[in-house]
């Protein structure tokens, strides 16, 4: 059985960092149904199960308490995607970001920031303070990516704590070694 996914919180939607550049191929929108196709493309190969324009229809829908769904796109389509969320039964103050996924082949040019980011004014501008997430010990450059924007780890259940600190250090490691090496960074950020 695998683990709960771990949790975290950016506390202050009203001081986010500037937006990191991107190249002028990469345009950011929002989500349209004829780019249903493309995204479950994206998210079967970011999260490694099988999507469908349904799945994604469903899993994006008002139904499901998405006010949004943004998507990178460049020359050959969609590229990156995160959604904003509303639960509010589970999260009243907060907004849920939701699904950030990046094509493989464009991973390390920041463009899962760059989406998530927008995900957050979106929810500032709908006069949310907060922002929610839950990711997986494995995803360190998301993590990093969060941790950029100003998220913090908030432990929720006993054994949290301790996953955090390995993730922390995992994180801590790569973006050493991302440091060392030249050229493009070793384990950058989506």
């Amino acid at each position: 059985m695998s683990e709960p996914q771990l949790f975290m919180r950016l506390p202050e939607l009203s001081d986010l960092p500037p937006a990191p550049p991107h190249e002028p191929r990469f345009a950011m929108r929002a989500a349209v149904p004829a780019d249903h196709g493309q995204l479950a493309e994206l998210l079967s190969e970011a999260f490694g199960d099988r999507w469908d324009a349904k799945r994604v229809a469903a899993e994006f829908s008002s139904g499901n308490g998405v006010e949004a769904t943004y998507v990178v796109v460049s020359p050959t389509g969609v590229v990156a995607t995160a959604a904003a969320r509303r639960l509010p039964d589970r999260y009243p103050e907060a907004g849920y970001v939701h699904y950030v996924g990046v094509r493989v082949s464009e991973r390390g040019r920041r463009l899962g920031e760059l989406v998530t980011r927008r995900v957050l004014v979106h929810f500032a501008d709908a006069g949310l303070d907060q922002a929610v997430l839950e990711t997986d010990d494995f995803r360190l450059p998301a993590v990093r990516t969060y941790l950029r924007l100003g998220f913090v780890p908030e432990p929720r259940t006993p054994g949290d704590a301790r996953r955090w600190s390995k993730v922390l250090r995992n994180v801590a490691r790569t973006g050493e070694d991302a440091a060392k090496a030249p050229g493009p960074a070793v384990g950058a950020s989506s």
